[in-house]
């Protein structure tokens, strides 16, 4: 298995989980801390979304394309991390969020491009 597939079940594996027991810690728009992140209904969504998709990449043999679009979103997470929260008044995305959010978008970076363009690598379908 190449790291890229590898990538997309482990995090989506870890984003379904994430979000959804996030919904048990915040059902609204209320924003809880789940441990030291802080999330709410919208956010949990979004990790349910994320996670949702890394499990059917992972199956549809399209892991790469996975790891590339959560290097794109969650480097933009990053960003948005560093304005007034909730960003949009709507998803927290500060606080610890910034690193989790920038190692999720790295390791994406690198399963998803890095990798995947290094000669030892398997190739697999985009």
């Amino acid at each position: 298995m190449n790291l890229a597939r590898i990538y997309a079940i482990a995090f989506g594996v870890v984003y379904t989980l994430v979000g959804i027991l996030g919904f048990f810690v915040a059902p609204t728009l209320a924003v809880h801390n789940l441990v030291i992140f802080p999330v709410n209904a919208p956010h949990n969504l979004v990790h349910l979304v994320a996670g949702l998709a890394g499990i059917g990449f992972f199956l549809s043999n399209r892991a790469v394309a996975y790891c590339r679009g959560m290097a794109v979103v969650f480097a933009i997470f990053v960003v948005a991390g560093f304005f007034p929260q909730p960003f949009l008044g709507l998803v927290p995305l500060g606080g610890a969020d910034i690193a989790l959010h920038a190692a999720t978008a790295i390791l994406a970076l690198v399963a998803g491009w890095i990798y995947v363009s290094s000669p030892k690598s398997e190739r697999v379908a985009y």
